[in-house]
């Protein structure tokens, strides 16, 4: 059943932790399929993608440890 009156953190169409967690399932992703195939590409450019929103939005002290998540 869907809420009528979401809270502001429901609001919010971007969320940091969740980002954070799917770079991290898209390293190990990349891990698996491999670097170099076409689906490897793909990924590590949409892992790319999300982390610079990621960097964009963290404060400036955190976000050195933005690349900690991209391993690959």
């Amino acid at each position: 059943m869907a809420r009528l009156h979401p809270s502001s953190e429901d609001a919010s169409f971007f969320s940091l932790p969740h980002a954070k967690w799917v770079i991290g399932v898209l390293s190990m992703t990349i891990a698996v399929v491999g670097r170099d195939s076409l689906l490897g590409l793909i990924l590590r450019q949409t892992r790319s993608e999300i982390t610079q929103i990621v960097r964009d939005e963290q404060p400036d002290a955190a976000k050195a440890r933005a690349s900690s998540y991209q391993n690959n």
